[in-house]
């Protein structure tokens, strides 16, 4: 976006905004951070435990560890893209984030053969380097729909796209993962395979959001630049909508944040279907989450998005505890349905709580005259990160603990009883319980397009 964003809009009437062409150039950029979360989230764990012959305790610690720095390359990204906003614009930032992250993703699936210790320092420096990229494209691009349109109905269609295409990149970076590791043998030569085609899967799809964008307007006036200073840190802190809002995504985020990287290991060890039942999931439970955005669309405007985002909660708990159920009899059916029925959730999870972003980030401009759009942003994706760099962590400590046996070229031993109870418990309860308590926190948010009326109406008198 740059200075020339703020010429008038032409009608509605004549031409629906925001346009297909801009809801798909904003959208597919989600599909490249899908694809970079996930296939580090799902199969770093994976090729660290069952290729590299490592703890998975020491991949859940080198995971968490990025995230720390994680947490203040986000802040420090998302000032700086409010600072360079009215000048500039964000997407110089995407475009920088495209061509990291496709380093990093070389990086961490590419490794050379080496020693242990110097593995571990490879990776460690490979997951800080994705996690600048991932920061650097995520970050400001979190804050632009709330400068692309002040509309509730506006919002909630560009962010429908979003969703959309987050289905589209968990599939690639799930299914087509799957897929190609087990091509390539299952062992390091399909973990290369794949990572190169990630790679430059993801560099794709995120130039191609850097490009769809360039035409993007602005409804939001700029306001005065965050100044760091104390009085606009206790004007953000009063910002009890945000707060709310980052509590159920945090413990959504750690809800998925277990949820991804066990199911394939839960696959393998407890349902002994490996990497096609991966697939069979991934298909079943991204198609879901693509099919399920009109549905979502209609209830978020006849309910809510606070109550759409409830609805959605209630429906994943149950989902996630019938895998508590499942064991190698099951079958792919019982894959297809708990996939089925998880997706279609997870999409109206995902839709509603991105949608509220814009929602909080114009109440704080409103009521408060402060441009930080990109630090809102910023929290968000720090709030994301924290909260699958602590799934990740209950994951291989969890298993760690319980004596999980770590293998190497994809070979799998039997596990322990012991071993097979905390990947149960791991699958099921722990997620369900975050579920829980992000619902719980939901029932405080209070933030509606009426209050938003009313703050635009006594801005504007």
């Amino acid at each position: 976006m740059t200075q020339t964003a703020t010429l008038a809009r032409p009608s509605r009437a004549r031409t629906p905004y925001p346009p297909l062409g801009l809801c798909l150039g904003f959208g597919v950029g989600t599909s490249g951070i899908s694809i970079l979360l996930n296939t580090v989230s799902v199969y770093f764990p994976a090729l660290m435990a069952t290729v590299l012959g490592v703890d998975p305790a020491v991949a859940g610690t080198l995971v968490m560890l990025s995230k720390i720095y994680d947490a203040f390359a986000d802040v420090a990204i998302g000032a700086w893209s409010d600072k360079v906003r009215a000048r500039l614009g964000r997407r110089p930032f995407l475009l920088a984030g495209a061509l990291v992250s496709f380093t990093s993703l070389l990086m961490i699936f590419l490794a050379p053969p080496m020693g242990e210790t110097a593995l571990i320092a490879w990776m460690a420096a490979g997951l800080v380097i994705y996690s600048t990229g991932y920061s650097l494209f995520n970050v400001p691009y979190l804050a632009m729909p709330s400068e692309i349109t002040s509309n509730n109905a506006e919002r909630l269609k560009l962010i429908s796209f979003r969703t959309a295409f987050i289905g589209v990149g968990q599939l690639t970076a799930l299914a087509l993962s799957a897929w190609l590791i087990q091509a390539g043998g299952g062992g390091r030569t399909g973990y290369v395979m794949m990572g190169c085609i990630m790679a430059v899967l993801a560099l794709a799809t995120m130039l191609g959001s850097w490009w769809g964008t360039r035409g993007a307007r602005t409804d939001a006036p700029a306001g005065t630049p965050h100044r760091l200073s104390a009085a606009d840190f206790r004007s953000l802190l009063e910002n009890r909508p945000l707060f709310i809002l980052l509590g159920a995504k945090l413990c959504q985020y750690v809800a998925f944040g277990v949820l991804m990287p066990i199911t394939l290991l839960f696959l393998l060890n407890v349902m002994s279907v490996g990497y096609t039942g991966m697939i069979h999931q991934s298909v079943v439970q991204n198609g879901a989450v693509f099919l399920s955005m009109p549905v979502w669309m209609r209830i978020g405007r006849r309910v809510g998005k606070r109550n759409a985002y409830l609805l959605a909660q209630a429906i994943m708990i149950p989902a996630v505890l019938t895998w508590y159920w499942a064991d190698a009899s099951t079958g792919y059916p019982g894959i297809w349905w708990r996939s089925a029925v998880f997706g279609f959730a997870s999409g109206g999870a995902l839709l509603m709580s991105t949608s509220m972003l814009p929602d909080v980030i114009e109440f704080d401009r409103l009521k408060n005259g402060v441009e930080r759009g990109g630090v809102f942003a910023s929290l968000y994706s720090v709030n994301e990160k924290l909260g699958f760099a602590i799934g990740a962590l209950v994951l291989g400590w969890g298993l760690s603990v319980a004596g999980y046996i770590a293998t190497k070229n994809g070979a799998l031993v039997e596990q322990s009883a012991r071993t097979i109870s905390a990947l149960y418990g791991i699958k099921t309860l722990v997620p369900a319980g975050m579920l829980l308590l992000g619902a719980a926190l939901l029932l405080f948010y209070d933030l509606d397009e009426p209050k938003l009326d009313a703050l635009r109406e006594k801005k504007a008198g």
